[in-house]
């Protein structure tokens, strides 16, 4: 069964990530984005062409409560997983291992991309600190 990304977001931040991804990783025609609200148009009628497959699915979404999470929601299944409140990190770390990922590690791909959401300065001020 292939896998496939979907990245969908109120307006550009999708198809940002998606560039951003392919930009640090290469091309990757296995990751679709939908920039859903940029365009006077439901999205459902996108959404159904994305999921509407055989594949495996990972839902990438910006906002957990929102209305683009929301819309994808029906769609849930053993074979659609959707993720939501995503960053690059998350996202970039499922592209790179995209066809051997299990969904049962989604726990832990989530914990990691929480792991990469830091305070800088905080960060640097510890370790000037320990130099001292």
């Amino acid at each position: 069964m292939k896998k496939r990304i979907i990245i969908a977001s109120h307006s550009y931040m999708a198809k940002g990530m998606k560039e951003s991804i392919e930009f640090l990783s290469g091309e990757n025609k296995n990751i679709s984005f939908l920039s859903a609200y940029v365009e006077e148009k439901d999205i459902e009628e996108d959404i159904e062409r994305l999921i509407n497959t055989e594949d495996e699915i990972y839902v990438l979404t910006d906002i957990s409560s929102g209305s683009v999470t929301q819309k994808f929601y029906p769609y849930m299944s053993d074979k659609v997983h959707i993720i939501s409140g995503i960053n690059l990190p998350l996202a970039l770390s499922l592209a790179i291992q995209l066809d051997t990922f299990d969904s049962k590690n989604i726990d832990l791909l989530i914990e990691e991309a929480k792991n990469q959401i830091i305070y800088i300065n905080k960060y640097a001020l510890e370790i000037t600190d320990e130099d001292e």
